[in-house]
């Protein structure tokens, strides 16, 4: 990040326990406002908790978290810290997207009827207004003629570009998208990978956990490589890629783009 872009995401010193397990030790980030960042390394890193600990899905022990400048989730208070209301919680999280491996649509509802959900129950827009911005995000994932199709009339890619335009509804500050492609068949992922390039052309700020190495290569502002709960390294992509400078990240990128 450079030294005069506003930060969207900061994270300081960020340790995430799961039992004995410290699965985040220590996380030091700061996303600016339209950056993509892309995460790397090997299952079990601590990339997909970080994540889930930006958009309070888990619930870190230690750390400060901010988002567009504000502390979030909780105050510290006479050394200590002091839970956030549930409605400031969800209200923070509303701002901060997030799209997983797993589509989560529900099956009952149209693909409209998934994108306007949020929209009117949680920002109590009127069910109209939530229904056209559905229909304009629905032709900017390439899915304008599915409006009224069901989740299990659609493919794999389709359902996941369905969640991402669920998750634009919100009219998020910043995109969390955790492993995105890794439950399509390879034949989807670029069509998921599209509407990424695109959101990113349009200046989303974007946490990209990935295993898709050209698209990090491609499209990233910052790359960054994680193991064992630590940011080993971070580079802009021609170095990551072309110069890593720790050998940790140099054995993981041997391995992974050999394959």
């Amino acid at each position: 990040m450079t030294a005069d872009a506003r930060p969207m995401i900061e994270i300081e010193g960020l340790h995430k326990h799961f039992g004995l397990l410290h699965v985040l030790r220590g996380i030091d980030l700061a996303v600016a406002v339209g950056e993509v960042v892309c995460i790397i390394g090997p299952s079990g890193s601590g990339k997909s908790t970080l994540l889930r600990c930006i958009n309070h899905l888990e619930v870190a022990e230690q750390g400060r978290i901010r988002i567009d400048g504000e502390l979030v989730y909780r105050d510290e208070v006479a050394g200590g810290f002091r839970a956030h209301s549930n409605r400031a919680i969800a209200a923070v999280r509303a701002q901060v997207g997030m799209v997983f491996q797993h589509f989560n649509l529900f099956p009952h509802l149209s693909v409209t009827g998934n994108i306007i959900e949020a929209p009117v129950h949680v920002l109590r827009k009127p069910k109209e207004e939530a229904r056209r911005r559905a229909l304009e995000l629905l032709a900017q994932v390439g899915l304008a003629d599915k409006a009224e199709a069901y989740p299990e009339e659609l493919s794999g890619g389709q359902q996941q570009r369905v969640a991402i335009a669920r998750a634009l509804a919100m009219d998020p500050k910043a995109m969390l998208f955790d492993e995105v492609t890794s439950a399509l068949d390879p034949e989807l992922v670029a069509e998921v990978l599209t509407v990424m390039r695109d959101l990113a052309r349009r200046g989303m700020t974007m946490l990209v956990v990935t295993h898709e190495m050209n698209f990090a290569r491609q499209v990233a502002s910052r790359v960054i490589f994680m193991d064992h709960g630590l940011i080993v390294e971070q580079d802009v992509p021609e170095r990551m890629f072309g110069a890593p400078r720790e050998s940790r990240t140099r054995d993981f990128l041997r391995t992974v783009l050999e394959r």
